[in-house]
């Protein structure tokens, strides 16, 4: 049976940017019931990377505008969040009790509730007061030093992955301490941050660096750890070839009739080819350049060897496999354009996540909200006539 296995939760999102949204939005496309408590004028996403992010971090949420500076605003929160399952936001440590919205006081208010709070460093450590951003994470954490190239400045990751990975971690979290809820009837408080996600990210090279005294070394598209790995030219266009394991070396030997390469003492164990990495992409790129990009490829793939194209953004947004899977969609933009969006990434059989609709505007339905959690039309009117609560 298909549904949405989320539809009985509701969630109070006050956050902006990337990260946070990427939380509240994986829970609305299963189905959560998602209201997006923006200020007065609009958050950040609305401008943020020119408006890019709302199809994919705004949609299927509603939108209700609240002056939270002001005493009625908060009131109106706190009357929302009596009959609310989840809060998000990413305000800065201090900020959200500086409103009279702090964790004490809305678990008084409802103590059911899980209060999810996601911050650059974290609510405590020496870092805590420190405006937090995804590249600052990359930077802090080591990852930002491990890419790139080895002779240049040390690169950010060109997607903002440590915004998606704690959204994602966040929204994770959110499922257990939710279910905690409805058997105890206690909430929570969960704390997701950048400079953790990035750590954790990196965990793997903070035990290698532990187990051996080895920092990583920035190889650019290559990977440190084996070789062959990385971008190489064809006669046409570049692909990408990745070889952890010997036998796909010898595949790759024999995909391009090249079988001696196996026993050059070069390139014979993956120690010999890590070591003499430069020597083996130039033989690489010099029989590459024999053919061209789809024939190599076509032998490389009938072989078994890990190789693809290397696309541009432009490529990427028209692959066809993922608009025939579904991860790439599209969705109404709040303009009314129809512009492409990246889906939930995952597919469940029974319960799968869905676009059901794309960004609201701006306060699009702040009375229906009101509405719904009791508050009669004269209230309404008053609130929105006294500019605490703004319509579209």
């Amino acid at each position: 049976m298909r549904g949405k296995p989320l539809a009985d939760i509701t969630v109070l999102d006050l956050s902006q940017a990337v990260a946070a949204p990427c939380a509240s939005v994986l829970l609305a496309d299963f189905g959560a019931n998602v209201i997006s408590i923006e200020p007065p004028g609009g958050g950040s996403e609305r401008k943020y990377g020119g408006g890019s992010t709302m199809p994919n971090f705004g949609r299927n949420k509603r939108s209700i505008v609240i002056d939270l500076k002001t005493d009625d605003g908060t009131d109106v929160l706190h009357r929302l969040v009596e009959d609310a399952d989840v809060l998000i936001h990413n305000n800065r440590p201090g900020k959200m009790s500086d409103l009279g919205c702090g964790y004490e006081t809305l678990s008084d208010v409802n103590p059911r509730l899980v209060y999810c709070s996601v911050t650059g460093y974290g609510e405590d450590g020496p870092y805590c007061d420190r405006p937090g951003f995804d590249p600052l994470a990359q930077a802090m954490s080591g990852l930002m030093w491990t890419t790139g190239e080895p002779d240049r400045k040390p690169s950010r990751i060109g997607a903002s992955t440590i915004d998606i990975g704690t959204g994602i971690y966040a929204a994770f979290a959110i499922w257990p301490a939710l279910r905690h809820a409805r058997a105890t009837g206690q909430g929570q408080k969960i704390e997701a941050s950048l400079f953790d996600t990035a750590a954790a990210f990196m965990g793997h090279w903070y035990t290698l660096y532990d187990k051996t005294g080895r920092q990583p070394q920035r190889q650019g598209h290559s990977w440190e750890l084996y070789a062959p790995s990385g971008v190489f030219e064809t006669g046409t266009d570049p692909i990408y070839l990745s070889t952890p394991f010997q036998h796909l070396w010898e595949r790759v030997c024999r995909a391009v009739d090249r079988p001696e390469w196996i026993d050059d003492p070069r390139f014979e164990t993956g120690e010999d080819r890590v070591d003499n990495r430069s020597e083996l992409a130039a033989e690489l790129e010099a029989e590459f350049a024999t053919y061209e990009r789809d024939e190599l490829l076509d032998r490389l793939l009938e072989a078994g060897v890990p190789a693809s194209e290397l696309k541009n953004v432009a490529e990427a947004a028209r692959d066809e496999h993922l608009h025939e899977r579904g991860t790439l969609q599209q969705v109404e933009d709040v303009d009314g354009s129809e512009v492409t969006a990246a889906a939930t990434p995952v597919s469940l059989s029974e319960t799968p996540g869905r676009i059901e609709r794309g960004p609201p505007s701006l306060g699009e339905h702040s009375r229906d909200v009101l509405d719904e959690f009791g508050f009669d039309e004269d209230a309404i009117e008053r609130l929105v006539s006294d500019d605490i609560v703004h319509e579209r």
